[in-house]
């Protein structure tokens, strides 16, 4: 149990962002990862989504795109704020600590991020990303 209260002294970019050093190339390499990704996974989703449901022309036109790229937008956000947080935390604490790597980190981005998505689809994202930051702290920890 007092090994959960040491801290980690190690820089965010040894743990998080081993790709590059400075902390705001990291967040822009992810936005621009998570960006591509998101309209791939979200493009794909709603247009076959769409054809299944046997839509309109109308939707095609005018309610489509707008639809994509707001998840695309939520999607993006999450992982782009959550590697900011994950720098803003450990420059504000000065180290990590078991928590702020996965739950510090992940709690603020979801929520800003799930703030994009449409009200409709808010209660079904809070609670999928509840789990986000458990997943996350198994993947920085290796805890299984």
């Amino acid at each position: 149990m007092a090994a959960l209260s040491k801290s980690i002294p190690h820089s965010c970019y040894e743990i998080g962002h081993t790709w590059h050093p400075q902390c705001s190339w990291a967040v822009l390499h992810v936005t621009q990862s998570a960006l591509a990704e998101s309209l791939r996974i979200y493009g794909t989703l709603y247009l076959v989504a769409a054809i299944l449901r046997k839509r309109k022309l109308d939707y095609y036109l005018y309610k489509l795109l707008p639809e994509i790229l707001q998840s695309t937008s939520f999607l993006t956000a999450n992982g782009t704020l959550y590697i900011a947080c994950f720098c803003i935390l450990r420059k504000i604490l000065g180290k990590f600590y078991f928590w702020s790597p996965g739950f510090g980190a992940a709690l603020p981005a979801s929520y800003m991020a799930i703030l994009i998505e449409r009200k409709s689809r808010r209660g079904l994202l809070t609670i999928y990303m509840a789990n986000q930051p458990d997943r996350i702290d198994v993947v920085v920890y290796g805890k299984c």
